[in-house]
């Protein structure tokens, strides 16, 4: 508490001590105000009470960005799948995407079927493609929903 108030009553004598400063400097008659900027050699026979206070300037500090790793984000935060493409049927309305992708030592395979819609984005090394550019064998990630009791690819990333 002591020290709260003893901080607040410093402030205030050090205010007060930079007013009465700043006063006598404008009272005094031995300062003149020139528009030249010739240094003035008059001697000083009194010294000052106390020093003015020094002009706070607004100190704009850049802040430094922290070094973060590069993680990867993930863009898509719905259900996905990832496998080989097994079949296409462009022809078909709508238009079919078959992948499928095996669990390993469990010896089995999942196979995932869904609907490409005139929606669907399909993307190839960050680029937009044609639903023709998607071929058997390939390694594909599908982005899809569930809509109308059938599930809709929302979008196809061919590795």
């Amino acid at each position: 508490m002591s020290l709260n108030l003893s901080r607040h009553f410093s402030r205030m004598a050090f205010s007060a001590l930079a007013i009465a400063g700043s006063v006598a400097l404008l009272v005094s008659p031995k300062v003149v105000m020139a528009d030249n900027p010739a240094p003035a050699a008059a001697p000083q026979t009194t010294a000052p009470a106390a020093p003015a206070a020094p002009a706070k300037k607004p100190v704009a500090m850049k802040k430094k960005p922290a070094v973060k790793k590069h993680v990867k984000k993930a863009s898509y935060k719905g259900p996905s799948f990832a496998g080989r493409v097994v079949a296409t049927d462009l022809s078909s309305s709508p238009a079919t995407l078959v992948v499928s992708r095996t669990l390993g030592k469990k010896k089995g395979t999942i196979v995932f079927g869904g609907d490409l819609t005139s929606r669907t984005v399909i993307m190839k090394s960050h680029k937009r493609v044609k639903a023709s550019a998607i071929k058997s064998g390939q390694r594909v990630v599908v982005h899809y929903r569930k809509a109308k009791g059938s599930l809709t690819v929302t979008s196809v990333w061919i590795r």
